[in-house]
C-alpha cells in the first residue's frame, strides 16, 4: 500500500497539469520497448505536487539521458551506487 497516493493519469478528475505529465512519461516509456512497465509509481506519487513532478522530470533528462556517458557506463554507475548503498534489487 502506498503511503502517498498515486494520481492516475487516466483519472479525469486529477490535476490537469499532473495528468499532462503523466502522460508524457506513459508515452516515453512506452517507446522503450525493453521496460517492462507503462507507469512508474514514484512519478505518479510526486504528480501530487505538479511543479514537483516538472522539476524531477527536468533533472531526470539531464541525469539519465541528455549526458554524455554511454548507456554502458550509465549502467555501471548505476550498478556501482546500488552496490556502495548495499541495495539488492
Amino acid at each position: 500500500m502506498a503511503r502517498l497516493p498515486l494520481v492516475d493519469p487516466d483519472d479525469p478528475n486529477a490535476d490537469e497539469a499532473a495528468r499532462t505529465q503523466l502522460l508524457r512519461a506513459r508515452a516515453a516509456n512506452e517507446k522503450n520497448p525493453d521496460l517492462p512497465w507503462r507507469d512508474i509509481n514514484v512519478v505518479q506519487a510526486l504528480a501530487n505536487h505538479p511543479r514537483l513532478l516538472e522539476g524531477f522530470t527536468a533533472l531526470s533528462r539531464v541525469a539519465y539521458a541528455g549526458n554524455s556517458l554511454t548507456p554502458g557506463q550509465r549502467e555501471l554507475a548505476w550498478l556501482g551506487t546500488s552496490a556502495l548503498n548495499d541495495c539488492h534489487y
